[in-house]
């Protein structure tokens, strides 16, 4: 009792020490020091999660005001060493409770050393451990560690090593090899032999967009090389597991994200294992070769299971977490997250956008990355979203997939967080927060009539079978078809569309009939050859959940519109959509479709593959007298010469007083009986006719072209007059 008295009257009156006690065992999180005026992380390399461990480090009976450095640790006999710099420099000893010791070292110069670690040779008894300290402008120097440091010690120089004028600014050596690593802030890999006092450039490893100082350099005991950069606090990985290296290039990855400073260094316990503990980290799904085991720096996210609400983001439902430290971990155990945070609506074909929806449970930012060259990898330039910002549920983002894009199977990883990393994160590698997803996906190579980036206007008259005012603005689109390729074959169509006009009294829906061109030869595709569960539809950035397959039908007849009329607005004092003067700055609807079909089909051979669209009466509107008590979907306008879909009302052709000279015997259908016709395909995003303004009075040339079938005025759209045609905006 008296003691425990006196020991209490020593803490509270007396200036006394109090002895420093070692670490109870190895730790497997590494050590962290950082600033200028030292404070001590611990930081879980697995999840990149910091713990601070000392706000600031103390000597016996004086505060440190100045940074440690070149610090190390000691498993022989579980304490840390480094340099401070707090006059005077002194190499100190730190133990558990974070109290500095200053140890009498001569033979040092008069600098600070910011260069460090310990190396423990011997087994046993008979380890012996040495601190090694290096300055590029006066050499290492080693400082034994194994007789008694109450005592002075004496640092020895090794011979010519003050000229190897090596950038480091950290090194640790390898558990079982003892040989010294370090990186330069270029990448550059040096192995330095202590015994033989040699340096080695072994590689330069990439690191990515990260710069200037690698303060802080690990090992576990499995030979994995970890350095963090000042800067943005990336933590890389290097295998290092076969030591010397010989006979193989390491790579680097990038392994954790952990906190930047401008002053860095870092210690380990070299022979602890760097594994995950608990089902807290999400891991990614794609299997190998994709980096997705901890071994392999895969992609994983640190979370709070009791965290709820905008304290925790991820991705769709929910987030869960695995335990996956190697390859075999992810073979015998395959990840099944239920990933649902990615919808793909769109197909997937080389040259084109494809939009995809992700849903967030709050707001964060996300990043993408898509393996178009199907390599196992996914690399920096296949990097298609960066940090960006997205808002609690749908997000809608539009991806522009290569045109050197490879077809079939491949991978995309999706990576959300709250944006607190301090710099981009990469395809791997580990951070606080967020999920990772992993989707298998198909890509297409395609071919796209008219062009990756061009379009087609389509332009209908809606009087049909009488002429009407003839100034082709009823409906205009811009319209663009792929044929989605595998190999030689065609396995769907991509169909995608502006509405950019409609001048028209009477309500239209707008339609695309599938048709196939083989050996000359033109066919219709039936409903049932089309994939309908796996359609994806969108319009204006939102999917549409309802099937376009019309029903009830023999032939594959995708209903893109029921009514044109419901997705626009007119402008106030305006009486049609985008056909009058001062009457265009409302925005242009968008549209897109794949279509896949159950069973590959042979490329059209046609130079441009428009299917089939047209247009037709929406049922429940007035449609002209003639239409009075019949079937308004029965009514059909498509392109000149293009028969009618199995849903046409064919009494239709014996309307009276009627302008169309359809015969149906010799394959004429849709034109008057001069040629023209009531619907049209222009090769180029067309300026349409003002409202009333007769097509051959906009165009002067139009009239020769229709009516020789093409033959005369093939540019007939470049002949118009300024004054009669929609100069449209570009909205």
């Amino acid at each position: 009792m008296k003691l425990n008295k006196l020991a209490t009257a020593c803490l509270v009156i007396f200036p006394c020490a109090v002895l420093s006690q070692p670490f109870e065992s190895c730790p497997s999180q590494a050590f962290l020091m950082q600033d200028a005026n030292a404070q001590l992380y611990g930081i879980d390399l697995v999840s990149a999660k910091p713990t601070v461990l000392a706000s600031q480090l103390t000597f016996a009976n004086e505060l440190n005001t100045n940074s440690v450095n070149a610090v190390g640790f000691n498993y022989k006999d579980q304490y840390m060493y480094g340099y401070s710099k707090q006059t005077p420099g002194s190499v100190v000893q730190l133990g558990s409770n974070y109290e500095m010791k200053r140890l009498n070292v001569q033979g040092l110069p008069a600098t600070n050393f910011y260069v460090g670690d310990i190396q423990v040779v011997g087994e046993g008894n008979d380890q012996r451990a040495t601190y090694y300290v290096y300055h590029p402008n006066f050499g290492l120097y080693g400082i034994n560690l194994d007789g008694d440091l109450d005592a002075s010690i004496t640092a020895s120089l090794l011979p010519n090593t003050n000229t190897w004028r090596l950038s480091i600014y950290d090194f640790a050596f390898h558990p079982a090899s003892n040989l010294l690593y370090a990186v330069e802030p270029n990448g550059n890999l040096y192995e330095i032999d202590i015994a033989a006092n040699t340096h080695t450039l072994i590689t330069q490893v990439d690191v990515g967009d990260d710069t200037g100082a690698f303060g802080a350099a690990y090992f576990d005991v499995k030979g994995q090389f970890y350095f963090s950069n000042n800067k943005s606090g990336k933590i890389h990985k290097v295998d290092l597991s076969v030591s010397p290296v010989v006979g193989y290039t390491p790579v680097a990855n990038v392994f954790t994200s952990g906190p930047k400073s401008s002053q860095n260094d870092g210690a380990r316990c070299a022979i602890a294992e760097v594994k995950v503990t608990d089902s807290s980290i999400d891991f990614g799904d794609a299997p190998a070769p994709y980096n997705t085991s901890l071994e392999q720096s895969g992609a994983r996210h640190l979370f709070d299971p009791n965290s709820t609400g905008s304290d925790l983001i991820y991705l769709g439902s929910s987030v869960d977490g695995e335990n996956i430290n190697t390859n075999a971990d992810l073979l015998l155990s395959p990840i099944d997250d239920s990933d649902d945070g990615v919808s793909f609506v769109t197909a997937i074909s080389a040259g084109q956008d494809s939009q995809i929806i992700v849903n967030a449970s709050t707001s964060g930012f996300l990043y993408a990355w898509f393996d178009w060259d199907q390599n196992g990898r996914f690399t920096e330039d296949e990097r298609m979203v960066t940090k960006r910002a997205i808002n609690e549920g749908d997000n809608s983002i539009l991806i522009t997939v290569p045109s050197n894009t490879k077809a079939g199977q491949t991978w995309a990883r999706f990576r959300v967080t709250d944006g607190t990393e301090a710099s981009l994160i990469t395809a791997t590698g580990g951070v606080l927060g967020g999920e990772v997803e992993d989707y298998e996906i198909t890509t297409y190579a395609s071919a796209v009539y008219p062009g990756e980036n061009d379009w087609v206007t389509l332009a209908y008259e809606d009087r049909w079978p009488f002429a009407g005012d003839y100034d082709f603005n009823d409906l205009v689109l811009n319209y663009r078809t792929t044929q989605l390729m595998e190999g030689s074959n065609v396995v769907g169509y991509k169909i995608d569309g502006q509405l950019i006009g409609i001048g028209a009294t009477y309500h239209n829906g707008f339609a695309v009939r599938l048709k196939e061109t083989v050996n000359n030869t033109t066919h219709t595709i039936l409903r049932d050859e089309v994939d309908e569960d796996a359609i994806s539809f969108i319009i204006d950035g939102q999917p549409q959940t309802a099937s376009p397959l019309e029903a009830g039908r023999n032939e594959a007849i995708l209903i893109f519109m029921q009514d044109t009329w419901a997705h626009v607005s007119k402008e106030s004092g305006c009486s049609y959509f985008r056909t009058e003067d001062n009457c265009d700055e409302n925005v242009k609807v968008t549209f897109s479709m794949s279509i896949p079909l159950k069973e590959p089909k042979a490329k059209s051979a046609s130079p441009g593959t428009l299917l089939d669209p047209f247009i037709f009466a929406t049922n429940g509107f007035y449609h002209g007298d003639f239409l009075v008590g019949k079937n308004a979907r029965g009514w059909e306008v498509h392109i000149k010469n293009q028969a009618p879909t199995e849903a046409f009302d064919t009494s239709l052709y014996s309307v009276t007083n009627a302008d169309d000279a359809s015969v149906q015997s010799n394959g004429l259908y849709f034109l008057n009986e001069n040629g023209l016709p009531w619907a049209m395909e222009v090769g180029m995003q067309w300026l349409h006719p003002l409202e009333g303004v007769d097509i051959t009075d906009a165009y002067g040339s139009f009239a020769d072209f229709a009516q020789s079938s093409g033959k005369q005025k093939p540019t007939w759209f470049n002949d118009y007059s300024i004054s009669n045609v929609v100069v449209r905006g570009e909205q």
